[in-house]
Formats: C-alpha cells, sequence, structure tokens
C-alpha cells in the first residue's frame, strides 16, 4: 500500500495505520509519515509504501495527540 499525504493546514500532523482504531498505539509497521514527536509541518508532504498484511479493515489517524479524537481518522480495506 503506498499513500501521499499532504498538510494543508496551520497545524502539525502525522500519519499512521494502525489495525485497531481504540489503541493508538497498535500501528502497523512502517505505515507513518512523520511521527507526534516529529511531525508534517503545514505545508510539508511525505509518503511510505508498506505491507498491510492479513486482508481486511485499516484504520488511518492522524498520530498527533488528541488529532483522532477529533475526528482525523478514517477507515480502508485491503482484500
Amino acid at each position: 500500500v503506498t499513500v501521499t499525504s499532504d498538510n494543508l493546514g496551520k497545524s502539525f500532523h502525522a500519519f499512521g495505520v494502525v489495525t485497531n482504531p481504540e489503541d493508538f498505539n497498535s500501528i502497523v509497521m512502517n505505515s507513518e509519515i512523520a511521527s507526534a514527536s516529529k511531525p508534517l509541518k503545514p505545508g510539508e508532504g511525505g509518503s511510505v509504501t508498506f505491507t498491510a498484511g492479513a486482508p481486511g479493515s485499516y484504520y488511518y489517524i492522524c498520530t498527533v495527540p488528541g488529532h483522532a479524537l477529533q475526528g482525523m481518522q478514517g477507515t480502508f480495506i485491503v482484500e
């Protein structure tokens, strides 16, 4: 799976894929663009290619603390 993310906002953001939307620490290995400790600044972007593993539902989140709980998250399906 390849994901590209551009930070078009005015705040810091980061991207990661988790297997459990209730556990923000369940990040799929090598699926992050930036991180909570080194986020994308406004206007920055990045991409990542990773192996999702087993078919099923995966969840992407902003890994900056509090952002996923504010709605910065979604779902995609690997078949």
